[in-house]
């Protein structure tokens, strides 16, 4: 009964989430995260103590500006993984038009968008790296670095044994990783993502050929960075860098210091969709949509 409970409170969560973005305020983060439905506050947090740079063990929650359904002032043809337009090929162009999200500077209602979510499919490696409100935990063994999302309880392994790439990485909903140290900055290049999800929460598309250049830094105990390098002929005139993403560690008594089974599964995703999204999209009456049916 637990888990059942934990995960539909999950799927409502992240259901209510598209639409109405940052529902879920993170008072852990001390003064780096303003509340509220426009782009939050970045407010660096004081720097934490020092810390063996090449151990990225713990509990994260990113924090700093976050652009969900607002995206005031964010281009058109943007993304939430930068500022600028995407450099897009005719054919990107194409399949940006093609995802219609209940978010970012495109958006159209949920009822009427095509998100790969509303079928209560996993986020895929960059949609959870860019969300703002559910952290990731890093576990560190001797040949790997785990990576586990709250977001659908899913880890992604990125290897450190010094193996090569192999011929046919995919395609993965999470890549496939590899990675080595170059100073005190952990390089992960990922291979293999499977092109039917998208790279943000705004539709940004990718195809199974892109390449993922991760740098993660641990600045100090407390604080950790993340910039990405994305190559997509395809899709992409040329590699574009994204804005550095910023995270802080959860320590315990904060709310996020423990994660959550937040599971996103099609029967409650169903049941959201016909009582809740489509019938306050549509401004039709629903069990639970709030909308009075005509006449009363």
């Amino acid at each position: 009964m637990r888990h059942h409970l934990i995960g539909s409170i999950g799927v409502a969560v992240l259901s209510l989430a598209i639409l109405a973005p940052f529902a879920r305020a993170q008072t852990a983060q001390q003064g780096g995260q303003g509340t509220g439905g426009g782009p939050r506050r970045y407010v660096p947090p004081a720097p934490g103590p020092p810390h063996d740079p090449h151990d990225l063990s713990g509990i994260w929650l990113r924090y700093g500006p976050g652009f969900g359904g607002d995206a005031a002032g964010r281009p058109t043809l943007g993304s939430e993984w930068l500022k600028d337009e995407l450099p897009l090929t005719p054919a990107g162009l194409a399949k940006l038009n093609a995802n219609h999200s209940g978010k970012g500077p495109r958006r159209v209602l949920p009822a009427e968008g095509n998100d790969p979510l509303s079928d209560a499919n996993v986020p895929g490696l960059l949609r959870a790296l860019i969300r703002t409100d559910w952290p990731f935990q890093f576990i560190q063994a001797q040949d790997k670095v785990v990576q586990l999302f709250e977001w659908d309880r899913i880890w992604r392994e990125i290897w450190t044994d010094g193996r090569n790439m192999p011929e046919d990485p995919g395609p993965r909903f999470y890549g496939y990783s590899v990675s080595k140290w170059d100073g005190d900055t952990l390089d992960v290049e990922t291979y293999g993502l499977d092109a039917r999800v998208w790279g943000d929460e705004w539709g940004m598309p990718f195809t199974e050929n892109m390449h993922l250049l991760e740098r993660w830094h641990r600045l100090d105990r407390d604080n950790l960075e993340l910039n990405i390098t994305f190559t997509d002929p395809e899709y992409y005139t040329r590699p574009f860098s994204s804005e550095t993403q910023r995270f802080r560690l959860q320590t315990k008594g904060m709310p996020d210091a423990e994660m959550l089974e937040v599971i996103f599964t099609p029967m409650d995703e169903r049941d959201f969709n016909k009582t809740l999204r489509d019938p306050a999209d549509l401004g039709t009456a629903g069990p639970k949509s709030g909308v009075r049916p005509s006449g009363h």
